[in-house]
């Protein structure tokens, strides 16, 4: 019985720092927000990230890290005007969005994390992680 508490939390103590290093971005601005408008350009509805390609007006292309797939399906919640969640049909090449996020150090690299906004501009469709009134946080 020991050794079997012993295997566990000894498993515990080696995978937890790299459970949490999936979601550290150390090379990422996690502190400050940045906003890109523009078209999606390409959309991989999957886990362990939703990854939407965006060109902006002036064509450069913004890779755009956002939450699980099926963690965005289970919380209809975060979206609005009608709460409903979002799946592989949401969102579609060509839709005109902006999406607020935590920029890169580097700032020749385009990419956005830890989305905290996407609005679809053509139905002012808006998910969002910071709504005040949902208990979800992410």
């Amino acid at each position: 019985m020991k050794a079997t508490i012993l295997t566990v939390l000894g498993a515990l103590v080696l995978l937890g720092p790299a459970a949490d290093a999936h979601h550290s971005h150390p090379d990422f601005l996690v502190d400050q927000d940045a906003t890109v408008e523009g078209i999606i350009a390409g959309i991989q509805f999957q886990d362990p990230h939703v990854l939407i390609t965006v060109r902006a007006a002036d064509a450069t292309l913004y890779t755009v890290e956002w939450q699980a797939a099926h963690w965005l399906k289970y919380h209809p919640e975060l979206v609005t005007p009608v709460n409903g969640p979002v799946n592989i049909d949401t969102l579609k090449v060509g839709d005109p969005i902006v999406v607020v996020g935590c920029p890169p150090r580097d700032p020749t690299r385009h990419e956005l994390v830890k989305l905290k906004a996407v609005r679809r501009l053509v139905d002012d469709w808006l998910w969002t992680c910071r709504r005040p009134d949902a208990r979800i946080w992410c």
